[in-house]
C-alpha cells in the first residue's frame, strides 16, 4: 500500500525527540497502555493496512463509548504500537467487527465498574498460519501473535472507543484488560471445534469474542467422568460475579487431558455442555435474602440460579498442555451485560 493513501492526523511530535522522548510524549497524550509502544510511522502502517486485504479507509465499526469510527487504518497504527506484525490483520478487523455488533455491548465492556475484557478466540486455519499458541502458557508470556494481537484490541479500545481512564470505570481492573486472546487446539480436541459448533465450516478461519469478568484455574485432580464434571462445575459456581444475572457468555476452556476423561466416557460435546450448565446453577439459599440488587432478579430455575441463559451459551473449547496428566482447566466468568459473537476472518483477500 503506497503511503501517500494515509489518511491520519500526523502527530505533532517534538521534531528532535529521540526514542525515550517519543514514548514520553505517546504516554503524555493518552495514547499507550502504559507499555511502550512501536511508534507508528506511516510506512509501518501502510504495511499493517496491506496486511488487511483491505482499503485504508474501510470501515469497520463504531466503537463505543465515544462512537469513534474504526477504519482499517485506525486499526492498523494501533496494531503497530501492540507490536503486531501485518499478518495478523485479518484477525483483528474481524475481532473489532464482532465487537461492534449490538450484542456484543462494548459500551458496557468499556465503561463498567467489574473487571470486564473481551476475550478472542482463534480458530481455524490462521491459527497454524500466524503461529500462534495453542498449548502450554497460552494465556501467559511468549507469544507473539496471542500477545500483540490482544493488545491491538485493547489500544483500539482506548484510541478508537475512548476507553481512558474516567471512561473505563473498573474498581480494580484486571491483567486480562491488557491482552485476552487464544487459539483453540483443534488437532489436540477429541469434539469438533468451537467455531463449527457455531455453525461454520472446519476449513474456515474465525474469531469469537466474549465479554469475560474473570480468569479462574480449576485444578482437578479427579480422573472419572462424574468427579471430573463435578469439580470442574464448582469452579463454575463462582457465585459472587456477574455471570449470576445469567445473560452473559461463559467460557470453559479443558485441557486435552480433561477432555479426554469425557470422550472415554462416551460425552458429546453437547452432552458435557448441557450437563455442566445443569451442574453449575446455584442454589438461590446461597445468595442474601435481598436478592439481586440493585441490577434486579436473579435469572432462576425453580429455586436455582442460572450461570448463563442456556447450555448454547456455554462456549466448550480445547487448547492448554497435551500431557496427559495436564489436571487443569480454566473458566473465564461472563459479564452478565455482553454476548458472544462470532465472526469469520476474510483471510483469502489478504492472502
Amino acid at each position: 500500500m503506497a503511503i501517500g493513501s494515509l489518511t491520519s492526523r500526523s502527530l505533532d511530535v517534538p521534531a528532535a525527540a529521540g526514542p525515550d522522548e517519543l514514548q514520553e510524549y505517546f504516554h503524555e497524550q493518552d495514547l499507550s497502555d502504559g507499555l511502550p509502544v512501536v511508534l507508528p510511522t506511516p510506512a509501518r502502517v501502510a504495511a499493517m493496512v496491506a496486511g488487511s486485504g483491505m482499503r485504508a479507509d474501510h470501515e469497520v465499526g463504531v466503537m463505543d463509548p465515544e462512537r469513534g469510527v474504526a477504519t482499517v487504518e485506525k486499526l492498523a497504527v494501533n496494531a503497530v504500537m501492540a507490536g503486531c506484525r501485518p499478518e495478523y490483520m485479518p484477525v483483528i478487523v474481524a475481532a473489532v467487527s464482532a465487537m461492534c455488533e449490538q450484542l456484543f455491548n462494548l459500551h458496557a465492556v468499556q465503561a463498567t465498574t467489574n473487571p470486564a475484557t473481551p476475550l478472542l478466540i482463534v480458530n481455524g486455519p490462521i491459527r497454524r498460519a500466524i503461529g500462534m499458541n495453542t498449548d502450554r502458557n497460552l494465556l501467559g508470556p511468549g507469544n507473539r501473535a496471542n500477545a500483540t494481537i490482544g493488545r491491538a484490541i485493547r489500544l483500539a479500545m482506548r484510541n478508537v472507543g475512548g476507553a481512558y481512564v474516567g471512561i473505563d470505570q473498573a474498581t480494580h481492573g484486571s491483567p486480562a484488560k491488557y491482552s485476552l486472546c487464544i487459539a483453540e487446539d483443534e488437532e489436540s480436541s477429541p469434539w469438533e471445534a468451537l467455531h463449527v459448533t457455531k455453525g461454520y465450516d472446519a476449513s474456515a478461519s474465525t474469531v469469537t469474542v466474549a465479554g469475560i469478568e474473570s480468569v479462574i484455574n480449576s485444578t482437578a485432580v479427579w480422573w472419572t467422568a462424574p468427579s471430573l464434571l463435578k469439580m470442574l462445575a464448582k469452579t463454575m459456581r463462582s457465585t459472587a460475579t456477574s455471570q449470576f444475572f445469567s445473560r452473559g457468555t461463559p467460557n470453559l476452556m479443558m485441557s486435552p487431558a480433561h477432555a479426554g476423561v469425557f470422550v472415554r466416557a462416551g460425552y458429546t460435546k453437547r452432552q458435557l455442555r448441557a450437563e455442566l450448565w445443569e451442574a453449575a446453577k446455584v442454589p438461590l439459599s446461597d445468595y442474601p435474602p435481598e436478592g439481586n440488587i440493585p441490577q434486579g432478579d436473579w435469572t432462576t430455575d425453580g429455586d436455582r440460579v442460572l450461570i448463563c441463559e442456556s447450555p448454547e451459551d456455554l462456549n466448550l473449547l480445547v487448547a492448554g498442555g497435551t500431557e496427559g496428566n495436564a489436571s487443569h482447566s480454566v473458566f473465564f466468568s461472563g459479564f452478565c451485560l455482553s454476548k458472544g459473537v462470532t465472526r469469520r476472518i476474510d483471510w483469502d483477500r489478504a492472502a
